[in-house]
This record gives structure tokens, C-alpha cells and sequence, in this order.
């Protein structure tokens, strides 16, 4: 399988299915700490990626990759970082909201504490 494949399989597709599946959920704030996000992981993967494939710690087949390089990097790696990045991010917005609207989340907020409770919520012993 080729890079350029598994990217699309497995990476793009499912971000394809978050962004319409959720597509009027996502506000602007999230896209941009995603942004944000995506600044940080080029600026630290770039470097460390480029000096591992220089220095033989690993390679990419040339007939599993397009050929067209950036520094020691091909092009689909490059990619991967963001791909992956826009992906886990997506899903990881979706998740914190799903948990933050679970109608137990929603209880256990709505929920005043008794003033019987004691300071760790659990009910005083009275003699």
C-alpha cells in the first residue's frame, strides 16, 4: 500500500466523516486551537523527522512514496503530520462534548449539595 493510500484510507476519510458528520458543531475557537496546534506539531516533528530519515533511522521506499521531497521528508509526510493532527483533534472535540452532555454530567452538575454534606459530599454521621 502506498502512503499516499493509506493516508486517504485511514486518515482522510475518517477526518471526511467527522467534518460532515459534526460540521455545525465545531466552532471557530476549536479550529482555532486546532490551528495553533497545527503550528506547534510542524515546528517539532519538521526538524526531528528530517535529522531520523538523515541519519538512517529509518527511510520511506521510493515506489511507495510520489517522489517529490522537502528536506529528506516526502511530501506525504509531511501531510501525515497534519492530517493526523486535524484528525485526533476533531475527534477528541467530539468526545469532550459527548462527555460534557451526558445526561449524568448534566445531573451530577445540576445537583446542589445538601447542607448535611460534609466538605468530600458525603453525609455527616449524627449521634
Amino acid at each position: 500500500m502506498t502512503y499516499a493510500r493509506f493516508l486517504g484510507l485511514f486518515v482522510v476519510l475518517p477526518i471526511l466523516f467527522l467534518a460532515v458528520r459534526y460540521r455545525r458543531t465545531f466552532t471557530r475557537r476549536e479550529m482555532g486551537a486546532l490551528g495553533i496546534l497545527l503550528i506547534v506539531v510542524y515546528a517539532a516533528t519538521i526538524p526531528w523527522d528530517n535529522l531520523a530519515v538523515k541519519w538512517g533511522l529509518w527511510h520511506f521506499r521510493p515506489d511507495l512514496i510520489w517522489g517529490i521531497t522537502v528536506g529528506y521528508l516526502p511530501l506525504e509526510e509531511y501531510l501525515f503530520f497534519g492530517l493526523q493532527t486535524l484528525l485526533v483533534g476533531l475527534w477528541v472535540f467530539v468526545r469532550l462534548r459527548r462527555v460534557s452532555l451526558a445526561p449524568s454530567a448534566r445531573k451530577s452538575q445540576a445537583a446542589a449539595p445538601s447542607p448535611r454534606q460534609g466538605r468530600l459530599g458525603s453525609e455527616e454521621v449524627t449521634s
